[in-house]
């Protein structure tokens, strides 16, 4: 072999190099296209995800029968050896996996910066306050709905869930962290879990959105590990969604004008939040039992 041949080969296998790493970076960001409201938001998909939607719509249609009345599901990410550990019916998913809601009573409307701050401001305040066990005592539909969505008796028992913190906010967003304690038990059947969800109300082009990063677990490292997810989602997506031009609220929306839109908008966070922790649990159980 000549030097000028070895030369040769040495240059294409460092460009092979180079062009399987543009290939492997531009798998660490796939965009995809969310529908809100009839608007085209952009979003991130995190390297390695996919949209349940997609990869398992009998379990997308699941998780949507779970959500709160007051919230829609827009989507969920999810690794594929997830999904393949919920359709097993398996003891818990070992990844962060995402969601993505909007508040149906606002995803219709235009919604002004300065309004959305207004909202922000007093919502972040409420949630200091706001008694989640009391909120979740007082939903008595709670275990028909779920037994509905499951096809099985559903019964449901809360340890005693500590009062979400808001650990970061700016005026376009509000943080905050839940951990969740649960057992649910379908046809006597119980399985418990102790999750964490980081989750954060934000107005992207002003449509008002609920994003949630989610660990089955709530280790100190899980707390860390969906703080921080949420972070690079919820940046990534206002990233992508960048715009100079505000608007006026729409005057359907009557933001600040009768409604009480903080409030709506923390419950819809929270509620969420345990909506579908407790949606997973149930569908574990299900398909365990199936299995058996």
């Amino acid at each position: 072999m000549t030097w000028r041949v070895y030369q040769g080969k040495i240059m294409l296998s460092r460009w092979a190099a180079l062009a399987l790493l543009c290939v492997v970076v531009a798998a660490d960001a796939t965009e995809v296209q969310l529908d809100v409201g009839g608007t085209r938001l952009r979003y991130e998909q995190p390297a390695g995800y996919v949209r349940v939607s997609e990869e398992s719509p009998t379990l997308f249609r699941y998780l949507e029968s779970a959500m709160p009345p007051a919230n829609r599901l827009v989507e969920a990410f999810y690794t594929p050896a997830d999904i393949q550990i919920l359709l097993a019916g398996g003891e818990k998913v070992e990844d962060t996996y995402f969601m993505v809601q909007s508040i149906r009573m606002l995803e219709n409307q235009t919604v002004s910066t300065a309004d959305w701050r207004q909202v922000l401001s007093q919502a972040s305040a409420e949630m200091g306050r706001f008694d989640v066990n009391a909120e979740v005592a007082r939903d008595a539909t709670r275990d028909k709905r779920m037994s509905h969505a499951a096809g099985q008796q559903v019964q449901m028992e809360f340890g005693k869930i500590v009062t979400p913190q808001v650990y970061s906010q700016n005026d376009n967003e509000v943080r905050f962290l839940m951990l969740i304690p649960v057992t649910v038990s379908v046809e006597g059947q119980p399985l418990s879990i102790n999750g964490v969800c980081a989750g954060a109300m934000l107005l992207v082009r002003n449509k008002p959105l609920l994003v949630y990063a989610y660990r089955a677990t709530s280790t100190a490292a899980d707390v860390t590990a969906a703080k921080q997810q949420l972070a690079v989602a919820t940046d990534a997506l206002l990233s992508l969604n960048a715009s100079s031009a505000d608007v006026a609220t729409s005057p359907g929306a009557k933001l600040g004008r009768g409604l009480d839109w903080s409030r709506i908008a923390v419950k819809a966070a929270i509620g969420a939040g345990i909506s579908l922790l407790i949606c997973l649990l149930v569908w574990m159980r299900n398909r365990r039992n199936q299995g058996s």
